[in-house]
Formats: structure tokens, C-alpha cells, sequence
């Protein structure tokens, strides 16, 4: 059970948000029409269904045209990175987003693989910076940005797609992890499907979609390291039992993946409504400033305060709300104090009916 009255760090997924029911009757109708193949060990990259369901979803959504045999599924987008280091090699340069999501360079640093952070400017990375620090491999979220909430612009796209042509050992990794649950506006074409060159390793994962602890999710892979893939690293057995991967393709191939889809956007967007709605009446609405609200299922809120961002984190926490600082996602420290007071608000796990009590809380504080 939560300990918080309202936690902002967690990432999980409210069980209102789960289609219980329809997953449930297509765990049913598997156990029944799949006996032969749940027998069945899968190759290397996963069940054949589930890959084709997941070429032809990206096909119809992202405007992807990609082979079943290039998509690999793995449990989570940490063990897929493995293996994409053991892929691409250790003696290549990874960059690590600043500020950015932790584990990545943890990732790199257990697999004894090289890494420079990379600072991340109001449209994305500065390719200057990726050429003066002799970088071969960038990790990005073009749709999302974590936790800033930048969208990158398509001309800084196409700027990243010019410098990843330059050499033979240079590759995107481009990490969609939230992309489905843009909430306003159109989506932004991926680098993937604008890329000429073979050179983006598109990665996504399910456990925005469905839920935090269904591990599924994916990486396709350019042909030339596809085709590596296979030759060396073969010998991994696929780490999704094949239950779980014959489920989520009937459930793709049924429709209700994107019925669902639908309507967890309408449900994260009326929640994150309803605690702007909260948060900006009343003598709150003069002291905070709401940023980046239109992607995926955190938003940042600026506090003016004249309490130090630890004092600050202390008596939300004392009032049991937990939050994270921006700062937090920073590696230097000079930019740390450059953005005091700004907190990344996860909404995917906070109770509505809790936001008057949260607005009234962050209020009282001076």
C-alpha cells in the first residue's frame, strides 16, 4: 500500500486504468486456441505473432515500415540495453542525457561501457557538443523528454539524422517509452521512420500502455544490426514467456490495444485536468507556474517559495507528499541551483479526490 497521501516519484498504474476484464477473457481464449506453441520455446527475438502485431501497430501509428524479423522483445527496456551494448560494443562512446532518466548511465556503467553526459538544451542535444566528445551512440527521447517534458523539433531531428551519417560506428537510440499518451496536439513523426540511413534503433515498451509491471517491450533493430543480432547473439533465450507475448498479440490483433489506448488518454487527460483545476484557484495559481503539460503523464510545477528545494521536499514530505525535484535528474551542480524549486510531477499514481488537500498543503508552505 501507498504510504503517501499523494506520491508524485511513482510511475505505477492505477488498477482503474487496467482493462482487467477483456485481458482476463484473452488469457482465456489463449489458454484454449495456443496449447501446441505455449509448448513451444520462441526464437531469440520473441513469438513471430506478437513481433508481426507490433510491425503493422507501428506501421498504422507511427508510419513505421519495419520487418517482424527486426523487432526483438525483451523483458524491459533495461535488459534490451544490455544487449544492445554487447551488439553495438564497449569500446564504442554512449552518451547520458543531462538532466535525464538515472538508470541509463547505471546501465552503462555495470556493463563497463564508456559514457559522457550530454546536456540537453531547450530542443535537445547540442550536436557540437556530440562531435567534441567524440560521442558514436545517443540515447534520446525525441517524443518525450524525460523529465523535462521537451518535444524535440523536427529540425533538430533531421540535424541528429545528419550527424549520425558521418560515421560507420555512430547510431540514435531512440527510446519512445511514453509516446502513445501525447495528449494534445499531433504526434511528431519518429527519427526511425525519417531515417535513410539505418542508423536509429527505435526502442518502446509496454508498461506505460498497460501497466508498470507487465515487462514487455521492444527494439527494432536497422537491417545491417539485425542481421549481427542474429549471427551473435542468438544463443539468449527470449526473456518473455511465450503466455505473455501470445496474449498482448491477440490483444493487439483484436483492436482493443487501441481501444485501450484511446481511452487511457482520455482518462490520464481528464485526471491531469482535474489537478490543474486543482492546483491553479485560489492563492495557489499565484505560486506556481505549470510547465510542459501536454506529454505523457507528468508535468512540471515551478514553486515560488522562499524555502530551500530540500526544506521545501521535508515539509511536503512531513504532510505525506512525496515529490521529485527537476534537480534531482541533473549530474553537475551548478545546474542543479539553476532550477531550485522546480518539481517533476508524475500524476499516473495520485488520487484525485487528494488534490484540494494537496493544493491546500503546498499553499501553507513558506
Amino acid at each position: 500500500k501507498n504510504a503517501y497521501i499523494a506520491d508524485f516519484t511513482s510511475n505505477q498504474t492505477e488498477q482503474s486504468a487496467f482493462p482487467f476484464s477483456i485481458w482476463t477473457k484473452t488469457m482465456r481464449a489463449v489458454m484454449n486456441d495456443y496449447q501446441t506453441e505455449l509448448m513451444l520455446n520462441p526464437p531469440c527475438g520473441g513469438v513471430m505473432e506478437l513481433r508481426q502485431s507490433i510491425a503493422d501497430y507501428l506501421k498504422a501509428f507511427r508510419n513505421m515500415t519495419v520487418r517482424p524479423e527486426q523487432i526483438i522483445i525483451g523483458a524491459g527496456t533495461e535488459y534490451l540495453s544490455s544487449l544492445l551494448i554487447q551488439l553495438l560494443g564497449k569500446e564504442l562512446k554512449y552518451s547520458v542525457e543531462n538532466p535525464g532518466y538515472h538508470k541509463i548511465a547505471k546501465i552503462y556503467r555495470s556493463m563497463g561501457a564508456c559514457y559522457e553526459y550530454i546536456e540537453i538544451e531547450e530542443d535537445g542535444p547540442k550536436v557540437e557538443e556530440l562531435e567534441e566528445k567524440e560521442i558514436n551512440v545517443i540515447h534520446c527521447s525525441p517524443s518525450h523528454h524525460y523529465p523535462t517534458g521537451i518535444v524535440m523539433p523536427i529540425s533538430k531531428r533531421y540535424e541528429l539524422l545528419g550527424w549520425v551519417t558521418k560515421t560507420k560506428d555512430r547510431y540514435i537510440i531512440e527510446d519512445e517509452y511514453d509516446s502513445e499518451l501525447r495528449l494534445n496536439g499531433k504526434p511528431i513523426p519518429s527519427l526511425q521512420s525519417i531515417d535513410v540511413s539505418g542508423k536509429v534503433i527505435y526502442m518502446n515498451t509496454f508498461s506505460k500502455t498497460l501497466c508498470s509491471t507487465v515487462r514487455i517491450s521492444y527494439m527494432v533493430l536497422p537491417d545491417e544490426l539485425a542481421e549481427r543480432f542474429y549471427r551473435e547473439l542468438s544463443f539468449y533465450s527470449c526473456t518473455v514467456s511465450n503466455f505473455e507475448q501470445y496474449t498482448l498479440a491477440q490483444f493487439m490483433n483484436s483492436g482493443a490495444f487501441e481501444k485501450h489506448i484511446n481511452r487511457l488518454r482520455n482518462y490520464y487527460q481528464q485526471k491531469r485536468d482535474r489537478i490543474l483545476e486543482a492546483f491553479l484557484q485560489g492563492v495557489l495559481k499565484t505560486k506556481i507556474k505549470i510547465l510542459e503539460e501536454d506529454a505523457g503523464v507528468h508535468f512540471l510545477m515551478k514553486v515560488d517559495t522562499n524555502l530551500s528545494e530540500e526544506e521545501f521536499l521535508d515539509k511536503m514530505k512531513s504532510k505525506g507528499i512525496k515529490l521529485a525535484a527537476l534537480s534531482s535528474y541533473y549530474h553537475s551542480r551548478e545546474k542543479k541551483k539553476k532550477y531550485e524549486n522546480i518539481y517533476v510531477m508524475n500524476y499516473s499514481f495520485v488520487d484525485c479526490e487528494k488534490m484540494e488537500y494537496v493544493a491546500k498543503m503546498i499553499t501553507q508552505v513558506e
